[in-house]
């Protein structure tokens, strides 16, 4: 198992979390509460999971629940950078679309650019 490491990073438009590690039962406390933190910021939030190579049902529960409780709604909760396991496991809960999966983190930021545009 790898250790779960948390960063934030504010940007001009966005707040970008990246986590790296393996996320299940035993750390998504320390994924939500970054979370949290990323969303109290008032910008969209990247969560970068370049560095994910496992997450189980809790840490998508996780996700999930962010997701949710994003104030800016669809448009204020992107998901990047996803490991093939991991997108397979978005893919096989059919929620890959609801947490906006893109590429990588500037596509992801694109989006969030676009969206500020539009409104």
């Amino acid at each position: 198992m790898t250790p779960l490491m948390l960063t934030l990073d504010q940007l001009p438009d966005s707040t970008v979390v990246h986590a790296a590690g393996d996320i299940d039962a035993t750390n998504r406390t320390f994924l939500a509460d970054a979370l949290t933190e990323g969303r109290r910021r008032g910008k969209p939030l990247i969560v970068d999971f370049s560095a994910v190579t496992f997450l189980d049902s809790s840490g998508l529960h996780v996700l999930l629940d962010a997701r949710t409780r994003t104030t800016l709604g669809k448009s204020g909760f992107h998901l990047a950078a996803l490991h093939p396991r991991v997108l397979r496991l978005l893919q096989i809960a059919g929620v890959a679309h609801f947490l906006n999966v893109h590429d990588s983190v500037e596509q992801a930021r694109t989006a969030v650019e676009r969206w500020s545009v539009t409104k």
